[in-house]
């Protein structure tokens, strides 16, 4: 059984509020302190602390002292970590600055990277759960001052490509004080990054299916009366997420188009809705424009009806599939549903059984805790089928999801949970969805009708100003996506005991698992330096 290690992190906080107050006095009385071996005194004002990319700090909470990090990652992958900075006492009166080096190794190669901040956003409701680190706006440097015990956070992501060098890459983090204080540095941190001599594949292993709405996206910039605007704006929202692994449902251009080719071609891309047209004859166009390549034929799939949950549903699923057969042989079609059975009339009804005609079976994640379930979903392994999973409002409790107001890590450990139960690919319903708030920027609750816990729900991204601002729940998905590379290329080197047992340090079911960031963190070093050995012949 895993346990919480938060605790540790709450008595922190109080520990925490404890020590600014003490150091808050010392500096006007001139006094210094020794507290786990950091200097504090009068001539430095800011403290800071390294932390996980999945950790998600309370915009009060009291910051630790891990004064250096590394980040790992192998070649065509982005990893990240965060820095937090925090004035020990009140200094609004005060400017400070922060410059962030490139990350440059021993030969003078350079490490792409970018730096972002975190932007607080609201989780208010009737339970009033406050303000969390969700959007990563590029950070641009500017003079900022710093309110008593609040924090400041980077996001800091490298990006190693296929002809990166492999090895370490050093960068700085300066912070300096300004004004009458004409300056002076308050710290010189030090993080590192380590480049392993292996890449992950343009094509994830873990399929992905997300939404993204066009409607949404020209909504928020006014481009309703601009067509070209909107077409620009849905480009480059679906590139966004396309370059970290994501295949939304979507293409941006229209199927039967030739410009779609490229689209379809993209080895980035594992998925594509083939769209299901009321005409028979431009339906199977556009079928057939599909099948005459082998590598849209893996990709394509219909997605016409969603969670039935009554017979009747299945009435008019199984209308659709009588369509399909006769226009479309051969054809795929996924249906997300969020009953593993129905019971109508005295009588239960298997949801893998009645979704026969399904090719991708993609339930929803919790009904996997369900032994005759998993049986069920064996059975349509045996005949072909690829098993998709999918999260959205639910499920909730001590499930995996990626709620604003939940745990980073969850989100991450999704994908580890999903090569746990050797699902193939992941659907989330959308990631731009913004209609029913006035702004995602100052109401993460974008689906009120869900309920009070469903803060952030299909809505992953911000429009920003030049256009999509990734959240941390994204970030931590398509870290996720990664990780279940590492996973897919340790078990064909070492067979599928030894990723079991990786995994069993992390996640043993879907409700239990860690909440330790830096557990996760290690193991994934674990996978990826036997993986690095194992490549080099060591």
């Amino acid at each position: 059984m895993f346990t919480v290690p938060n605790l540790k992190l709450k008595i922190n906080k109080i520990i925490g509020s404890i020590l600014v107050a003490i150091l808050s006095v010392g500096y006007y009385l001139g006094l210094s302190f020794d507290i786990q071996g950091v200097r504090y005194d009068k001539s430095s004002v800011l403290t800071y602390c390294f932390y996980d990319s999945t950790y998600k700090l309370g915009k009060n909470e009291f910051i630790g002292k891990n004064e250096t990090y590394n980040i790992h990652l192998a070649k065509n992958e982005y990893e990240a970590c965060q820095i937090a900075v925090r004035s020990k006492m009140n200094s609004t009166h005060r400017k400070y600055t922060i410059e962030f080096s490139q990350f440059v190794n021993e030969n003078g190669d350079v490490l792409p990277s970018e730096v972002f901040e975190e932007k607080y956003i609201a989780c208010v409701s009737d339970k009033n759960y406050g303000t969390f680190p969700d959007a990563l706006v590029k950070y641009a440097p500017a003079p900022f001052s710093l309110s008593p015990q609040q924090n400041k956070v980077f996001y800091i992501q490298v990006h190693a490509g296929k002809d990166t060098p492999a090895g370490t890459y050093k960068a700085t983090i300066t912070a300096r004080s300004s004004g009458h204080d004409n300056d002076k540095v308050q710290f010189i941190a030090e993080v590192t990054a380590t480049v392993w001599n292996f890449e992950l594949p343009d094509t994830p292993s873990c399929e992905t299916a997300f939404g993204l709405s066009k409607y949404n996206i020209v909504n928020a910039y006014y481009a309703n009366n601009d067509p070209e605007l909107a077409q620009a704006l849905y480009e480059q929202y679906y590139e966004y997420l396309v370059n970290r692994k994501i295949s939304p449902y979507n293409l941006p251009v229209d199927i039967l188009s030739d410009e779609a080719d490229a689209y379809m071609s993209d080895p980035r891309v594992t998925s594509l809705i083939i769209p299901y047209y009321s005409d028979d004859a431009t339906l199977v166009a556009a079928y057939n424009k599909v099948q005459s390549n082998p590598e849209w034929a893996k990709k394509g799939y219909f997605y016409p009806i969603d969670e039935p949950s009554s017979l009747e549903d299945y009435g008019r699923y199984n209308a659709i599939v009588e369509r399909l057969d006769r226009l479309c042989p051969g054809f795929k079609m996924v249906t997300p549903f969020y009953q593993a059975s129905i019971k109508e009339g005295g009588k239960t009804y298997h949801a893998t059984e009645l979704q026969s005609a399904s090719k991708i079976v993609c339930p929803l994640t919790s009904c996997f805790n369900n032994k005759t379930f998993l049986e069920q979903i064996d059975k349509r392994r045996a005949d072909g089928s690829k098993i998709w999973w999918y999260v959205c409002c639910s499920p909730q409790g001590s499930y995996c999801n990626i709620f604003t107001h939940w745990e980073g890590i969850k989100g991450r450990l999704l994908l580890w949970q999903q090569k746990q139960f050797n699902v193939q690919g992941l659907l989330y319903w959308d990631t731009t969805y913004w209609k029913d708030v006035v702004s995602p920027w100052g109401d993460a609750l974008t689906t009120p009708w869900t309920g009070n816990d469903t803060f952030g729900d299909g809505s992953l991204l911000y429009p920003g100003q030049d256009g999509p601002v990734a959240s941390l729940r994204l970030e931590e998905i398509a870290d996720g996506i990664e990780d279940y590379e590492y996973l897919t290329i340790a078990e064909e080197l070492f067979g599928r005991d030894y990723i079991n047992n990786k995994i069993a340090k992390v996640t043993n079911t879907l409700t239990d698992y860690t909440l330790d960031d830096s557990l996760l963190a290690k193991v994934r070093v674990e996978i990826g330096n036997d993986i690095n050995n194992a490549m080099s012949g060591n």
